[in-house]
């Protein structure tokens, strides 16, 4: 087996995650079959496939990596690289779950409507589905895939020299960018014409994790923004 698989693996476990969220309540009309359900997934999953090939030809080339994973692979010691990933990571997951249940409990409904915040409200998403989608497939279609693919082609325009950690922290930035507006379609969804400022507080609300996960890629590795974005949603379930 290799990375490629593993990752693929537990990306696409996300995707089916997704089966437990209640569609339902975006959609119009009777209650959506299996089947439905199903073909809803495969644009996701296609992404992730996208995004694991993408990752695994671009991100050792900017020094990006996914060491535990490539550790397990070859049978070596987990430990030396759990105590340099767990404890950032924590701490990053601990601040970004306590930012998000402020953001859903206080931030959220003072610039939301009665009826959007009903409707926002009314979409279940499992716990389960937030860590394996939310914090597996997320993390390897934003890091893995677009920010692997923005640094190496940062480092390209660059002329193939060192890759500069301000050019990392522009990849970073893209590639959180990029995670917050893809927030937006869930929005529009449920309502035609949000507020303004609605709409940049869950910009910003995706944006700000988004670099502490980019962050975390870098520094300390794929599994680290993983476990940084699963622990988050775990926190945000306990508090809120």
């Amino acid at each position: 087996m290799a990375r490629w698989h593993v990752l693929l693996i537990i990306g696409l476990a996300g995707i089916a995650s997704l089966l437990l969220a209640s569609f339902d309540q975006l959609a119009p009309g009777p209650q959506l079959s299996f089947a439905m359900r199903l073909l809803i997934l495969i644009q996701p999953a296609i992404l992730t496939v996208a995004a694991v090939a993408t990752g695994q030809a671009l991100a050792v080339r900017t020094g990006l990596a996914a060491p535990l994973v490539d550790s397990w692979l070859q049978g070596a010691n987990l430990r030396p690289i759990l105590r340099k990933q767990a404890p950032p990571a924590l701490a990053a997951g601990l601040a970004v779950g306590l930012l998000m249940s402020a953001y859903s409990s206080l931030i959220l409904p003072s610039v939301t409507d009665a009826v959007t915040m009903a409707k926002m409200t009314a979409f279940n998403v499992p716990l389960v589905t937030r860590i394996l989608y939310g914090g597996i497939t997320e993390e390897i279609l934003t890091r893995w895939g677009l920010m692997s693919l923005f640094a190496w082609a940062l480092w390209r325009m660059a002329g193939k020299g060192k890759l500069l950690p301000s050019l990392l922290w522009a990849a970073i930035t893209m590639a959180a960018a990029l995670f917050a507006a893809g927030h937006l379609p869930f929005l529009f969804a449920i309502t035609s014409q949000p507020r303004p400022l609605l709409i940049i507080v869950i910009l910003l609300a995706n944006f700000i994790p988004g670099l502490l996960f980019g962050w975390l890629f870098w520094r300390r590795g794929l599994e680290a923004a993983i476990f940084s974005h699963a622990f988050a949603h775990c926190v945000n379930a306990l508090v809120s």
